[in-house]
């Protein structure tokens, strides 16, 4: 599956790494929150049709997620640690996906993210205080659909691996953490009662299946096209009496005398190296050629066998399946196909209205982890999600 994917750069406000052999954590020290900051760069403006008050909308509403934030109890004058959070207009994480997702973009709720950094106050050896450097980040992205189906390791289906499809497997499910509902490794939050994704159906996704394969095949037959390419060119008489004469004329010029012998062995050597070397790897592709093409007859078959009622029933993915992959749910061993439910979003709502929030980067700080060595990162991030007011945050979505 082709994926435009975004990169998420932690807070940094300087550089710590020849500072951790000589500075002192202070637990008790008195923290500060550093000035509150939003970027919408004209890029990202441009990409989801953007108004200026819109956008001083959303960060109004960032603001207020920040407030709630703040308002957790040990968090509004912060003790062994300072707090930097980063508002930011922020494209759908994969919104590339598809054309039509692209298209779409220009509709939908923004997309914004607020990043939240605590970082330990520490005391170098020369006395003077700090409170910089890198730490364990929590994200909160607001409006980010995609982002809990799409960002989870393990749900690609292979088969769409070389096509663009907003098509995934469904998570396993998870247990409640801090008490919001778990969607893979991220946290979900919403007052719509919908689920966050679509269930796909077989029909589609069985058309899916046939694109990828014949993308697959368009790549192979490429590599086959340029191994016969690369042989004829080695070969063909005519292209080799065009080398001979080139190293003939550049001969006279050469300063190594044996520079006319050496080339002719060398020509002469690569010509003969060409059925070995070219011929097998030639046939090996050709082979992969024709395996793929009785690949898409197999799938094309199963497409259009379907019978009306299986074309638009659910479709899931059983991948221990030897014989046939895409089948109607439910089945054993089968995970469901889904997309992003885009009908959650209510349309009547302003586009900065925040109507779905996305907690990640937690699962580092929780389990048995090592443990923290100061009052920021994951220490100060396990407290906040265990501490924050949900009945806050689900007041504030819309």
């Amino acid at each position: 599956m082709l994926r435009n994917l975004v990169a998420v750069v932690l807070l940094v406000t300087g550089a710590t790494t020849a500072l951790v052999a000589q500075i002192r954590y202070l637990p008790d020290a008195l923290g500060t929150w550093k000035p509150w900051t939003f970027t919408a760069y004209p890029d990202n403006r441009r990409e989801v049709a953007a108004q200026p008050l819109e956008v001083r909308a959303l960060e109004k509403q960032l603001l207020a997620l920040n407030g709630i934030i703040k308002s957790t109890p040990g968090f509004a004058a912060p003790i062994g640690f300072s707090v930097e959070t980063v508002g930011n207009l922020q494209l759908e994480t994969y919104s590339q996906s598809t054309a039509a997702s692209r298209a779409a973009a220009a509709k939908r709720p923004l997309p914004a993210s607020l990043n939240f950094g605590a970082f330990g106050v520490y005391q170098t050896a020369a006395g003077v205080r700090g409170d910089t450097g890198e730490t364990a980040q929590l994200l909160f992205f607001v409006n980010q659909l995609e982002l809990p189906l799409f960002g989870n390791s393990g749900n690609d289906v292979p088969e769409f691996e070389h096509i663009e499809a907003d098509v995934v497997l469904l998570a396993s499910p998870q247990p409640d953490l801090f008490g919001m509902p778990r969607y893979g490794d991220m946290l979900v939050l919403k007052k719509n009662a919908a689920p966050i994704w679509a269930a796909v159906p077989l029909g589609e996704a069985l058309a899916l299946a046939v694109r990828g394969v014949e993308a697959r095949l368009t790549s192979s037959r490429d590599v086959v096209s340029r191994l016969q390419a690369n042989y004829a060119d080695l070969t063909d008489p005519a292209k080799r009496a065009k080398r001979v004469a080139d190293i003939k004329a550049i001969a006279p010029m050469a300063k190594d005398p044996d520079y006319l012998d050496k080339m002719m062995k060398a020509e002469a050597a690569m010509a003969a190296s060409a059925e070995k070397q070219l011929r097998g790897p030639i046939t090996d592709a050709e082979k992969t050629v024709a395996a793929v093409e009785r690949e898409l007859a197999a799938a094309q078959a199963a497409a259009a066998g379907l019978s009306a009622a299986d074309r638009a029933a659910p479709g899931c993915y059983a991948s221990q399946d030897r014989v046939s992959r895409f089948k109607r749910a439910p089945a054993d061993g089968c995970v469901p196909l889904i997309r992003p439910n885009w009908a959650l979003f209510n349309p009547a709502l302003p586009r900065s209205a925040p109507q779905l929030l996305v907690i990640s980067h937690f699962t580092g700080c929780v389990g048995d982890g090592p443990k923290p060595i100061h009052a920021g990162g994951c220490a100060a991030n396990k407290r906040l999600l265990e501490s924050i007011d949900r009945e806050a945050l689900l007041a504030w979505l819309q």
